[in-house]
């Protein structure tokens, strides 16, 4: 009986002693107190093993400067108790810091799913980083395809029949047009789908090879209509340069659109940009563009009549140089729901190349964005933009008319659901106003649509 008691009372007493020395280790790192934290831990390897004291001696370590030991003794605990989601995100932090980015990428995107607030952007953080260091050693792909249908209000971002329009330097008219012209508005139930593809190839530390290329398309339901269906694709390709919180990137791009299954415009351009990261919250960047907009003619009905004979839109006219230069920062706050802002200004300057001054214009851009992640899964995202136009030219080259002038509104909204790493819903909302001095430009337009994405990881 003695010895049972004696036992029992040194099985109470070592366990005591595990427990204070793991205590006194959490008690100095909450004062930040790392190192001496460690150096705690060190003079008591009879405790190893022990999975309190693996757990607070393990992050110590780690951030004493000793990410080995600290990785070995959260791989113990882990064994004890694998749903610790603390021990699994600092496990995945230390083999992040040794080097093990692949393990770490694996455990960051296992915790990634259920994460919110501070975790969940501490998570993407890490994920950014790690893309980036893989970069520099491995090439990276990404594939994606996306489907989905919706609703547009204005299809051909017409005028509403029987409008008073306004040209300027003449005084209002209505414009009565037959009912199925199609410069009235019209509206359309649709179907879309896009994909794209990016990677990256590294040369040496640092310096990188990259390239995407992409498509969407969009088509109306309507007999008629379909000289509205939209394909676009493209793609951006060049050599990226990172060295410390710089990034700088420059390549060219190539975007071709058709309208009706007939080619429509051909931009094509270089681009330059350079990228500064403040910090964990800030980032900055600045974007200049350089390139022609060859617009072809095209062959269509005035009615939404395929019937009706076709005629050439004289789109040729309108090709075009452009150049101009954009700004933009992000920043992340460390609040609840994770918040991102982004905000964004442009200048573009389209100068035409067919004696056409009514068609060269100045174009001034401006954006705002907010991203939310209110729980974990969803994303929530609000937008606005304003756009105007200053054409340089007399509208249609009258001498009497004066030049156009827009001012174009938008404001959007979407949420996303993660159903896995690969699969996602979206729902999209868009309305969009625009004000010109030539009534025939005015319009306003909503939209609404829901898509589902697959990214093969």
């Amino acid at each position: 009986m003695r010895v049972k008691l004696l036992a029992a009372l040194l099985s109470l007493v070592c366990a005591n002693a595990f427990g204070a020395v793991a205590d006194d280790i959490k008690a100095l790192m909450e004062e930040n107190k790392f190192t001496e934290a460690y150096q705690l831990g060190k003079q008591n390897p009879d405790q190893l093993g022990d999975p309190l004291f693996d757990f607070y001696y393990g992050i110590a370590a780690l951030d004493a400067g000793a990410p080995g030991e600290g990785v070995l003794a959260l791989e113990r605990y882990n064994l004890t108790y694998p749903d610790n989601r603390n021990a699994r995100f600092n496990l995945a932090r230390g083999y992040y810091i040794i080097g093990e980015l692949q393990r770490a990428r694996d455990e960051f995107e296992g915790l990634l799913s259920d994460a919110s607030g501070e975790e969940r952007a501490a998570i993407d953080r890490f994920l950014d980083a790690i893309r980036a260091r893989q970069s520099i050693y491995q090439p990276t792909a990404n594939l994606w395809l996306e489907a989905g249908g919706g609703y547009d209000s204005n299809i051909n971002a017409g005028i509403n029949n029987n409008s008073l329009v306004t040209i300027p330097g003449s005084a209002p008219f209505s414009f009565t047009p037959i009912s199925n012209s199609v410069a009235v508005k019209e509206s359309d139930w649709f179907y879309s789908y896009a994909g794209g593809v990016q990677g990256t190839l590294p040369i040496e530390p640092g310096i990188a090879l990259y390239g995407a290329a992409n498509f969407d398309a969009r088509n109306y339901f309507q007999s008629g209509n379909d000289q509205f269906d939209l394909f676009n694709y493209g793609a951006v390709g060049g050599l990226t340069y990172l060295t410390g919180k710089e990034l700088f990137r420059a390549g060219v791009i190539v975007q071709q659109q058709m309208v009706y299954r007939q080619n429509n415009v051909l931009s094509y351009g270089l681009l330059g940009e350079w990228s500064h990261q403040f910090d964990q919250f800030n980032r900055s960047n600045l974007t200049a563009f350089y390139g022609r907009q060859d617009y072809s003619n095209m062959d269509v009905h005035a009615l939404k009549d395929e019937r009706d004979p076709r005629q050439s839109n004289g789109a040729e006219a309108q090709t075009s140089d452009y150049w101009g230069l954009s700004a933009g920062w992000t920043h992340v706050f460390g609040l609840d729901w994770q918040p991102v802002l982004n905000l964004s200004a442009g200048y573009t300057r389209i100068d035409n190349v067919r004696d056409r001054p009514d068609y060269t214009r100045d174009i001034y851009t401006a954006r705002a964005q907010v991203s939310l992640t209110p729980v974990p899964r969803w994303g929530v995202f609000l937008g606005m933009g304003y756009l105007h136009a200053d054409y340089k030219g007399n509208y249609a080259g009258f001498s009497a008319w004066e030049a156009r002038r827009d001012h174009n509104y938008g404001v959007d909204a979407a949420v996303t659901y993660r159903i896995d790493n690969s699969w996602f819903l979206r729902g999209e909302a868009q309305w969009t106003d625009q004000e010109s001095n030539v009534g025939l430009f005015d319009y306003s337009r909503t939209a609404v649509a829901a898509k589902v994405r697959y990214e093969f990881n």
